[in-house]
């Protein structure tokens, strides 16, 4: 009887897609076919994760792989080298934990030594370990680097507040003449005590009845002390831009805003509050959004979003059943990869994992309008805003 080949998978990352014919999962997929033509191992499918961070599993393909491992569809997996699985040594016990379990072994072309012995699984850590350290020490000097720039005085990042605009070469915002116009008088019908959703409606009147504006919007006019020459959400630290409104103006406004909001909001005792993507995730099939559902064994908490809407009289489009946790994270990781922003990558990679889910949201409603998740490719497709669209640069743009 014959032996059977060993069956093998090849995975590959890269962070960055920079739009050439030949990329480094290119390269990295021919290296491991090679090896495996090396030792006759039968490749029986291939992963790439293009433009995707080693911050986290929750990548489209390496959710694949490790269903296949779970499947038994392949006994070794092959990767160029351990950071392309992951730079982060938690996750990286977690995988080999894995393929462990369900006895898949790890074939690494740049260390040939690696097998399941201790040493070489010791040798693996510290190679992971010193790839999280210089990680962690690149966001410090990042980190170091913003708060010298805003000790300064200067922007950092983040979206262009309406009635500015950006100077590319001194990185410093700059007041656009027609729209502070604009500014000035929604800070003095706010000072004369019309509310936001007041001052929206006059806006929208004097746009020809379209709607441009709403009280939400105007809230954080309002609320920006940009418009004082302040650093954003920083009322102390003064920028080096021109300001639109005086500081005085801009207290006073604050102040009414304040006094208006006569109840601290309550929290609600609802899955709402575990559910960042509602409202948000969209079934491709069928566009309408995915519901929510929760289901609880023991002590454990179970969330999904499902296509179960019958809205306009259709059935829900089957098997259509996200696990929240991991497409959460997904989402998350696809942004934090796609910011062309560090402090945008930053704050969708280390500051997302300590939001609550109402931060998260805030966080994802600022940036996207729709994201739609197609379950026949099993990926998912981003509808920025207008304003947001530079500050992601995905493989389809």
């Amino acid at each position: 009887m014959l032996e059977q080949p060993v069956r093998c998978a090849i995975y590959a990352r890269q962070s960055r897609v920079n739009g050439r014919e030949f990329s480094s999962c290119d390269l990295q997929r021919q290296i491991c076919m090679h090896t495996a033509a090396n030792f006759s191992w039968k490749v029986v499918d291939v992963f790439e994760d293009a433009g995707q961070s080693s911050e986290s599993l929750a990548r489209a393909e390496m959710q694949r792989l490790l269903a296949g491992v779970e499947l038994d569809q392949f006994d070794r997996v092959i990767v160029y080298s351990i950071d392309r699985l992951t730079r982060r040594l938690f996750d990286f016990a977690r995988l080999m934990d894995i393929f462990d379990r369900f006895g898949v072994a790890l074939t690494v072309v740049t260390d040939p030594n690696f097998n399941e012995s201790a040493s070489s699984r010791f040798t693996s850590n510290i190679i992971a370990a010193a790839s999280e350290f210089q990680q962690q020490l690149t966001r410090e000097r990042m980190a170091e680097s913003r708060a010298a720039m805003k000790s300064r005085g200067q922007r950092v990042a983040g979206l262009v507040p309406f009635g500015y605009t950006i100077d590319r070469i001194f990185n410093r915002l700059v007041a656009v003449p027609e729209d502070s116009v604009v500014v000035c008088d929604f800070f003095k019908l706010a000072e004369r005590g019309r509310t936001p959703a007041e001052i929206a409606d006059l806006a929208n009147r004097r746009e020809g009845g379209q709607t441009v504006w709403n009280a939400r919007r105007l809230l954080q006019i309002l609320s920006n002390p940009v418009y004082a020459g302040y650093l954003p959400g920083d009322a102390k630290q003064r920028g080096n831009h021109e300001a639109i409104v005086t500081p005085e103006q801009f207290e006073r406004v604050r102040q009414q805003v304040k006094a208006r909001q006569k109840r601290a909001p309550q929290k609600r005792d609802s899955n709402e509050d575990f559910f960042p993507l509602r409202g948000l995730l969209h079934c491709a099939k069928c566009g309408r959004a995915l519901n929510t559902n929760t289901s609880t064994r023991g002590n454990i908490r179970y969330r999904w979003y499902q296509c179960r809407s019958h809205a306009g009289g259709r059935p829900p489009c089957p098997k259509v059943s996200l696990p929240a946790w991991d497409i959460e994270e997904f989402v998350a990781a696809r942004l934090s990869g796609w910011a062309t922003d560090s402090d945008v990558a930053e704050r969708f990679s280390d500051e997302w994992k300590v939001m609550v889910t109402s931060e998260r949201q805030s966080l994802l409603k600022e940036f996207v309008l729709q994201i739609d998740y197609d379950s026949d490719s099993r990926d998912i497709g981003f509808t920025f805003k207008d304003d947001a669209i530079e500050l992601f640069a995905s493989p389809e743009q």
